[in-house]
């Protein structure tokens, strides 16, 4: 749990950034294999990562800011600063979502087919990112006497909110739950029924996950009461389910009927 790994000359190399990176390259050499034989070229999945990370980035602090703005109203330039606070992945996914929709439909391709490519790609570098979020000691779970219970490092987020308690490692849980999805929806892409289908298992099958690991977690950020990723959790399961049951009931296009009986 050390978020500084090593340093050269005087820069640091951190482990979040370094395992986000190789989230980021995991997820395109899987993304890259999968849309092997299609319309989405490795140079254009190429093109469009550059664009996605800046965006996620940007749409991963906006989240971030928007349920917790009272902090800023006073110094609201410190908003801009990511790197001297939070990022939440939904919303690099939401922002992301809209890009992507943009982006390929103005190049004539189907958004839904590219969402169902990327939705493994997205699990697995969200796996990876999570291991660099257990070193850097944040998104922590809350106090346990269990035997798996972690202590951070001084100096992480998880240390300067409970000390030397030891905490429920909600991260690593996230990452090993984020495998499993992974291994679902690779299964529903061999054999997907429509457009989307994987997406849509992508945002149900996450989104219930977060909710519940959301329970160990003492770092969300609130909405009164209520967890906002709970809260946002809970709506686009609702809705990538009911979207799932109303596009399943449509007829079978020819070319997913193919795939169905291989």
């Amino acid at each position: 749990m050390y978020p500084i790994l090593f340093s050269i000359n005087g820069f640091e190399v951190r482990a979040w950034g370094l395992l986000v990176g190789l989230g980021i390259l995991a997820g395109l050499w899987l993304a890259t294999r999968l849309a092997k034989n299609s319309e989405f070229s490795e140079e254009m999945l190429q093109e469009y990562l550059i664009y996605g990370v800046m965006v996620g980035f940007i749409g991963a602090r906006l989240w971030e800011v928007m349920f917790s703005w009272q902090q800023y109203v006073d110094n609201p330039l410190h908003a801009l600063m990511f790197w001297d606070g939070g990022l939440s992945i939904q919303g690099a996914v939401a922002a992301n979502a809209l890009l992507a929709w943009w982006y390929f439909t103005r190049k004539g391709l189907s958004f839904w087919r590219f969402a169902d490519i990327a939705a493994p790609a997205l699990i697995l570098g969200q796996a990876i990112g999570r291991i660099g979020c257990f070193f850097n000691g944040d998104a922590y779970g809350k106090p346990t006497d269990a035997w798996y219970g972690v202590i951070y490092h001084p100096g992480t987020p998880a240390y300067q909110a409970w000390g030397p308690a030891p905490l429920v490692p909600a991260e690593l849980m996230e990452a090993g739950l984020d495998l499993v999805i992974l291994a679902v929806l690779l299964r529903i892409f061999r054999r997907k029924q429509f457009d989307g289908q994987v997406a849509l298992a992508y945002f149900v099958l996450y989104s219930l996950a977060r909710f519940g690991l959301e329970f160990l977690r003492t770092d969300s950020l609130m909405i009164g009461g209520i967890k906002a990723a709970q809260l946002t959790a809970l709506l686009t399961a609702l809705v990538a389910a009911g979207w799932w049951m109303w596009r399943s009931r449509k007829p079978l296009t020819p070319k997913a009927k193919r795939a169905r009986r291989k």
